[in-house]
């Protein structure tokens, strides 16, 4: 399959040193309102950002996260999360009982918040202000409700650093469009598909071995099963688990 030629976009990279200055006045503010354009199912809106402001609580943020120290030093950090508080409080408010998906309620969640926290990256990008996603909020995922007072059907899924970049990554790779663009049915990679594309992926690692990279999440024993039974835990106190 022939790769595309042309970019549509500028290309995203991930920033985890920031200038210690602010965002202007307004700017998050106006990120926030682009991020309210993305596309919603059933107009239910169900994401919600927390802005965390407060310095202990962004340490302590950051803690939970694995020391991160970009959480810290950006100029605002948000915690993107599935909301369907919002939504059943406005049904029950109306009269309404609120359904029992608690699947559904994850999916369409889970997607209406990626999609929302996406156009807030590229908003915020085309302002030339750096982002980095933070997923190791899930390593203290549990006392972090604690922490933003979250309530039932509110789970965090991720954080987002937003600030002025102090320095200028790299372009990482991306595996070839034809191991992610299926035409009409899902297609196997071959063997040398996958040795092509993790070669193709070298340079994302010291070792140059994406696969042993992959391996320390992915694999037995990895950082995902290490953070399973937390989540586990927290879907289902959150009203998530089916």
């Amino acid at each position: 399959m022939p790769e595309p030629t042309g970019r549509v976009l500028a290309p995203h990279r991930s920033v985890r040193a920031f200038r210690p200055e602010p965002l202007p006045a307004g700017m998050l503010e106006r990120l926030v309102a682009e991020a309210q354009r993305a596309p919603t199912d059933a107009g239910g809106q169900m994401y919600a950002f927390v802005q965390v402001r407060d310095a202990a609580t962004r340490r302590r943020v950051a803690a939970l996260s694995g020391e991160q120290a970009h959480v810290t030093d950006c100029a605002e950090f948000l915690v993107v999360c599935a909301d369907l508080h919002r939504l059943f409080r406005t049904l029950a408010h109306r009269g309404h009982a609120p359904g029992e998906f608690p699947a559904a309620a994850l999916h369409f969640g889970v997607v209406d918040a990626a999609l929302a926290a996406q156009r807030l990256i590229d908003a915020a990008e085309a302002l030339g202000l750096g982002t980095c996603c933070i997923g190791g909020i899930l390593d203290g995922i549990e006392e972090l409700i604690e922490v933003l007072a979250l309530p039932r059907h509110v789970l965090p899924l991720f954080g987002l650093c937003l600030g002025f970049p102090a320095e200028a990554p790299v372009e990482r790779p991306r595996v070839a469009l034809g191991a992610v663009l299926h035409p009409d049915f899902y297609r196997e990679q071959t063997p040398d598909g996958i040795e092509a594309a993790a070669a193709g992926m070298a340079d994302t690692t010291r070792s140059r071995d994406w696969a042993k990279a992959l391996a320390r999440y992915f694999a037995a024993g990895g950082v995902m099963e290490q953070r399973e039974a937390a989540l586990r835990r927290v879907v289902e106190r959150q009203g998530f688990a089916w």
